[in-house]
């Protein structure tokens, strides 16, 4: 009667809850892991017994800092769809399968549409959002084959309200968070886990790096800055819990989208006492010589904003 019962509540627990993170089944996957908020992810989950993979365009040398020894580490552009199934095949037949699936690759341009090329343009919706298309269909299906998996999309605060001058950066994080919610609504209704795949959204706010010192929040009360190890750490511990739906950080991000369904005239004074559209100019003409920035970087974009509230199994084959 005892193992019954265990049975049970293990059953009623896979339906409800889902998959939890543990270190012995799981292959996590993170693009953009060989800096900044991707290699805190690599190494907490790293540091927790988990295999891990790392897709990045610039693979860390063996002398560098950034290195983590025992990750695998896979050159790939991540905006080249061919390019991810290829890696992807490997990663299948030399490490296994992914079950946890980190979207957190990412660029942008911080410049008016006009003076946006148009590569500039596609570059930023190619890696920002096309790349997690490319990674989902990817290893979905082996996700789906063996009823466990786990997909978390880091978008931005931003993609909730974008300031001038980061247009396509901005379009490319609502389209995110358009994409976790239709993804996880075909995967089935989230109050029951019948696929055994689930879907987690994580929305930053301004991380604190060394690239961006001349950038402040208007409050550091309201909206402090965030440090990339704990918003990592925050990350690691919603997928040991088993989290799902939307995570925003900090607190002030979960008013973002009240804050967009209010009346025109009210968002425009607001903005204009803000300075999120002036703030924006600022920081391009203090890094006009830095056409991108690594995805470590990007949600910290979103500081123009908080200035609003403060005055594997082997017989699985890869499946494309």
């Amino acid at each position: 009667m005892l193992y019954r019962a265990n049975k049970v509540m293990l059953d009623v627990s896979n339906l409800f809850v889902g998959m939890l993170f543990d270190a012995d089944k799981d292959i996590v996957l993170v693009t953009g892991g060989s800096s900044g908020l991707g290699r805190e992810l690599v190494l907490l989950f790293y540091n927790a017994g988990a295999r891990v993979v790392v897709f990045d365009l610039d693979v860390p040398s063996e002398d560098s800092e950034n290195l983590v020894e025992g990750v695998y580490y896979f050159a790939c552009d991540v905006s080249d769809r061919q390019q991810v199934r290829e890696k992807a095949e490997e990663v299948f037949h030399t490490v296994g399968t992914v079950t946890i699936l980190i979207n957190n690759a990412g660029i942008t341009t911080g410049d008016t549409i006009l003076n946006l090329s148009f590569e500039q343009i596609e570059k930023t919706m190619a890696v920002n959002l096309l790349s997690s298309f490319y990674t989902i269909k990817t290893f979905l299906p082996n996700m789906l084959a063996i009823k466990r998996g786990y997909i978390v999309t880091i978008a931005s605060t931003l993609g909730y309200m974008s300031p001038a001058r980061l247009s396509a950066y901005g379009a490319s994080k609502s389209g995110l968070i358009a994409l976790h919610e239709s993804l996880t609504y075909e995967l089935g209704s989230p109050t029951l886990n019948t696929t055994g795949v689930k879907t987690l959204l994580i929305c930053p706010g301004q991380l604190k790096t060394h690239l961006f010192e001349g950038v402040r929040t208007p409050s550091t009360l309201f909206a402090p800055e965030l440090e990339p190890r704990d918003v990592a750490k925050q990350v690691f511990k919603s997928v040991v819990y088993g989290c799902r739906g939307e995570i925003k950080i900090p607190f002030y991000g979960n008013f973002l989208p009240i804050f967009r369904s209010a009346p025109w005239p009210i968002v425009a004074v607001l903005r204009y006492f803000s300075g999120i559209d002036t703030s924006m100019k600022k920081f391009v003409d203090r890094t006009k010589e830095a056409t991108t920035i690594s995805s470590a970087y990007v949600s910290e974009k979103a500081s123009v904003v908080t200035g609003i509230f403060a005055s594997k199994p082997d017989s699985v084959d890869p499946a494309w």
